[in-house]
């Protein structure tokens, strides 16, 4: 229906979306710890410790905060930071691996405002030096691994220090990818579309222009106008307070078909509303499909329109011109 990663992996704009919008922040909220593992991704978050190094945090389920592991080089020093002796271990398991396969000093180089080279795990698998000498970093490598073996010693043998309190306050550097963010909610929209209607619904051409899109198909507009970040909205658009039908506290996908127009509102953790234009299907009938996929484990399904129906009299009655006190006797006759 679209492509075979887009089919099946994590594709760049399913990656762009959960990491690099306003959705990462929704997803650490409200992911809770009995669910699948998630993170904030698509930036850095940190806290400022007493000596005024910036420790890098991971931030995880349910927005719970973990040291990732970490050193720095502090003149003839090295001080670590990690969430306990399984992060060092970690820490020191990855620089040995690296140094055996001879590529520690491909680790990755980025930029930083301080002048004290770190080396700190983002993943299991990799790392980064950061510092604002380039040729600190690359020295400070240099170092780990010429004076590797005595450094591991005096990592394994350190005195620990328990830090008792993160923060108060956690830095959070977060880049939007808009596009790519846009592009994938059009995935979901139809994705859902092929999943309730069937494969050859959505192979039809009338969909091929948001196929394209989804694939890669972007179209900037020419000139942007000041001030404006270029975004391609022919097919998507990010819906605010306007948006009345939050009808679900999970992801859901509402397809709406109004000849020869057909949309599909996409809701991701219960707060993150899109609007996309699907399709244009002139001989097509009105109608109307729900599905809720959750977050959390408990099961993904189609809501019937009633059940559809009673969600919204509950949450938006005034999209009925109903009062609150109204809603118990119509649920009941219901």
């Amino acid at each position: 229906m679209l492509c075979r990663t887009c089919n099946g992996d994590l594709s760049v704009v399913d990656q762009a979306l959960a990491e690099n919008s306003p959705v990462a922040l929704s997803k650490i909220t409200h992911t809770p710890v009995t669910a699948f593992k998630t993170q904030l991704g698509g930036g850095h978050a940190s806290y400022q410790e007493p000596g005024g190094l910036d420790v890098g945090v991971r931030i995880g389920n349910q927005a719970r905060t973990v040291v990732r592991p970490q050193l720095y080089l502090l003149g003839d020093q090295i001080k670590v930071f990690a969430s306990g002796r399984e992060g060092l271990n970690d820490l020191i398991a990855f620089i040995e691996k690296r140094i055996e396969k001879k590529n520690l000093a491909d680790v990755r180089i980025t930029d930083s405002e301080s002048s004290q080279p770190r080396l700190l795990m983002h993943r299991s698998d990799d790392a980064y030096v950061s510092c604002s000498d380039p040729k600190r970093s690359r020295d400070f490598l240099n170092l780990l691994e010429a004076q590797w073996p005595e450094i591991k010693l005096n990592l394994q043998s350190a005195e620990e220090t328990t830090v008792k309190k993160i923060g108060p306050e956690i830095d959070v550097k977060l880049k939007f990818l808009p596009n790519d963010e846009f592009r994938g909610v059009a995935e979901i929209a139809f994705e859902t579309v092929a999943l309730i209607l069937g494969p050859q619904y959505v192979l039809s051409s009338e969909f091929d222009p948001i196929r394209a899109y989804i694939m890669g198909d972007v179209r900037l507009p020419d000139p942007i106008p000041d001030g404006d970040v270029a975004i391609d909205s022919r097919f998507v658009r990010r819906l605010g307070a306007e948006f009345k039908m939050n009808f679900t506290e999970q992801h859901g996908v509402l397809l709406y078909c109004s000849p020869p127009d057909l949309v599909g509102f996409v809701l991701l953790y219960g707060e993150n509303a899109y609007m996309v234009r699907l399709a244009t299907m002139a001989h097509e009938t009105q109608w109307l499909r729900c599905y809720e996929f959750s977050y959390s484990k408990d099961g993904h399904r189609e809501i019937s329109e009633d059940e559809f129906a009673a969600r919204l009299l509950k949450i938006s009655p005034e999209l009925f011109n109903l009062n609150p006190g109204d809603l118990p006797d119509i649920l009941q006759e219901g």
